[in-house]
């Protein structure tokens, strides 16, 4: 019996192709260049900052972020006092404890003892302070003083003196600038012509309308309400009265 052979050949896949490394397309790349600056950028920054256009820009957009800054603080501390009633809170204990001073100064009469010590020592003042001038005139008195700065300026105390003053001096520099105007300075109205004035309290202070002289220093200034006719006159000035001399015309 004969059999035919079929001879099994196996199928080329027709796709599959091999590709020359010499004909296949190139991928391109595309190189970018970063530039940071360029000249015309300094130019146009030059001109800006001549024109003033850049501390403007500057001060509005410090300006915005100061304001949002703001809001956003305010609504954070509305928000929280609507959750944790912060103000009631606080109120409530600054009522409870005005009460309670209100009640110890009744008690112990610490206003009126307070207020006795700072006038006594106001009215002797003066005396305090010529007494420690002749104990530091005095060999005993210099060398307390020598002894003092040399144990404050080496203990450290100086150093820390400064740099709190340093912190303290740019908020409490306007007040005290404020108290020491106030103390050198007057200010009123002239009862003539009814004109305002302000002149230093050393001097003798005229008005610039009517000519009248409306402030005339006695004495020492920095004293309030001291006489000019030397610490054995029984007779004082009070502060609150001017005297003044009327030219009528």
């Amino acid at each position: 019996m004969a059999t035919s052979g079929i001879l099994c050949r196996p199928l080329i896949h027709t796709r599959c192709r091999l590709r020359n490394p010499v004909n296949s397309v190139a991928i391109r790349r595309r190189v970018t260049t970063v530039i940071a600056f360029r000249r015309s950028d300094f130019d146009d920054f030059t001109k800006r900052v001549a024109s003033g256009e850049a501390l403007r820009e500057g001060w509005r957009k410090a300006n915005d972020g100061f304001e949002l800054l703001v809001y956003e603080t305010t609504k954070t501390a509305e928000r929280l006092d609507r959750e944790f009633e912060i103000s009631w809170q606080l109120s409530s204990v600054a009522q409870s404890a005005a009460d309670r001073a209100r009640e110890l100064d009744r008690d112990f009469e610490i206003n009126r003892r307070w207020r006795t010590f700072s006038l006594e020592f106001k009215s002797n003042l003066p005396k305090y302070r010529r007494q420690v001038n002749d104990f530091l005139d005095t060999p005993l008195g210099r060398s307390f003083a020598t002894l003092f700065f040399v144990w404050f300026a080496l203990s450290g105390w100086l150093f820390r003196v400064l740099i709190f003053t340093t912190w303290v001096l740019p908020l409490a520099g306007p007040l005290l600038i404020g108290v020491l105007a106030n103390n050198l300075v007057i200010r009123g109205e002239c009862p003539g012509c009814r004109r305002q004035f302000m002149g230093y309290k050393s001097q003798s202070i005229r008005c610039a309308s009517c000519g009248n002289v409306v402030w005339q220093p006695q004495g020492d200034f920095f004293s309030k309400g001291s006489s000019s006719r030397g610490p054995g006159s029984s007779s004082k000035s009070q502060p609150d009265i001017i005297d003044v001399e009327f030219e009528e015309k």
